[in-house]
């Protein structure tokens, strides 16, 4: 879709979806169960920041690091989920699998 000069895949729609509903549930306080909205919109941001500087990598592998890192915010603190994120996703990188 395109919007402006800006093509949007539907995944990336989908993140500024997420990204916005994200937002107005911190900002309006609607409870989201067993995660911190802060944390899950950390990572909505950093995953588009990724995702559109890199647009040509693998979109499978790419999900299974994305849902990895979403559970792991039910279990770890977010300098880790952060850590762990880029970490993986530069093995990934070096090892040609995104």
């Amino acid at each position: 879709m395109y919007i402006g000069p800006f093509y949007f895949d539907t995944k990336e729609i989908f993140l500024i979806l997420a990204a916005i509903f994200l937002g107005l549930a911190l900002a309006f306080n609607w409870p989201l169960w067993w995660f911190d909205k802060r944390v899950l919109l950390t990572l909505v941001i950093l995953v588009l920041i990724t995702k559109g500087l890199l647009p040509a990598i693998h979109n499978e592998a790419f999900f299974i690091l994305v849902i990895a890192t979403i559970f792991l915010t039910l279990y770890l603190p977010i300098f880790q989920i952060v850590l762990f994120y880029f970490i993986s996703f530069i093995l990934f990188r070096l090892l040609k699998v995104i």
